[in-house]
């Protein structure tokens, strides 16, 4: 079983890559609740995104079970780096060119097709090194939005989806099924 949650609420800063952006302090509190909650108590492992904000993310609540953080490349959010600071407006526009032309790249960044084939073959081969284990997954909006999807055969609401989530937001799946929906 695999649960997916998208990292807390970042600090937007056009300086910056956006694959280097920190987490805000509404997002290490986000965190940091996960943590004393329990939501993820029974987790047997814990995996991250390399990109800090899903990793400041994911190591609170690690520590909470005594247990350790192993960052995955395969599962960083969609590339948008090579990409220009774009205003926001432009930046939603961007956003719903790329999830709903998928093979395309709009504004220099990775393709939908992509972000999602490298992240599902990395669930995939999770899945079937740590069968039967609860996993957690702390990852991004745009490639836990692809990979919940393409299981529910919504590609094609990819953009609408995402719009449902914000920033925290965690689902589940087990054996390739949706049970709890990240999106809403």
């Amino acid at each position: 079983m695999f649960y997916f949650l998208r990292h807390g609420e970042t600090k937007v800063d056009k300086n910056t890559p956006i694959s280097a952006w920190a987490l805000s302090e509404k997002g290490e509190a986000q965190a940091k609740q996960f943590a004393q909650d329990g939501t993820f108590k029974d987790v047997d492992l814990v995996f991250s995104s390399t990109e800090e904000k899903a990793y400041k993310t994911a190591l609170p609540i690690a520590e909470s079970l005594g247990k350790e953080v192993s960052k995955l490349e395969e599962i960083v959010e969609l590339n948008r780096d090579n990409g220009e600071f774009l205003s926001a407006d432009d930046y939603e526009n961007a956003i719903k060119q790329c999830l709903g032309n998928s093979g395309k790249s709009f504004n220099n960044w990775e393709t939908a097709a992509h972000a999602l084939e490298r992240f599902e073959r990395k669930i995939e081969e999770l899945d079937s090194v740590y069968d039967n284990k609860k996993i957690l997954i702390v990852g991004h909006g745009f490639t836990i939005n692809l990979y919940f999807s393409k299981l529910l055969g919504l590609l094609d609401k990819v953009y609408q989806r995402l719009n449902t989530n914000d920033f925290a937001d965690w689902g589940v799946v087990k054996n390739q099924k949706v049970v709890k929906d990240i999106a809403k």
